[in-house]
């Protein structure tokens, strides 16, 4: 569990007895990761972003700690993936795009995966005549 390498908490308005954090927090991982949201009682629980060390980002809606329906994660080179959440995990539509906004990939993940029907798309190269 992400309560196991808690580097620091910030921003608490409550710390309950139990120590953990309570409303809307800054919490620092060990791993340099941070997230800023909602928690109840230690557990992520509603609107949350997390800022990964390599400068990648994710933000969506939580209960009970793991990220469910929309999230939106965004590359550090700025690409981004939206898609669906079930219990912290892709699981339904999805679309990414790379840093231009280009569409690159449209379908669907099962378990973090891609798969069924999908759609990538590759990058029209200028040629030169």
């Amino acid at each position: 569990r992400d309560q196991d390498h808690v580097k620091a908490v910030s921003r608490h308005p409550t710390l309950p007895n139990d120590g953990q954090p309570h409303g809307f927090c800054t919490v620092t991982y060990s791993s340099s990761d941070r997230f800023e949201g909602h928690f109840t009682h230690g557990e992520k629980n509603g609107k949350g972003k997390f800022f990964f060390f390599d400068g990648s980002t994710l933000e969506g809606f939580y209960v009970d700690d793991a990220l469910q329906g929309q999230g939106v994660y965004t590359y550090e080179d700025g690409g981004v993936l939206n898609g669906t959440y079930v219990d912290g995990e892709l699981n339904g539509p999805a679309q990414e795009s790379d840093g231009e906004g280009h569409l690159m990939f449209k379908g669907q993940y099962k378990d973090n995966n891609r798969c069924g029907e999908c759609w990538v798309y590759y990058p029209v190269s200028q040629l030169t005549v």
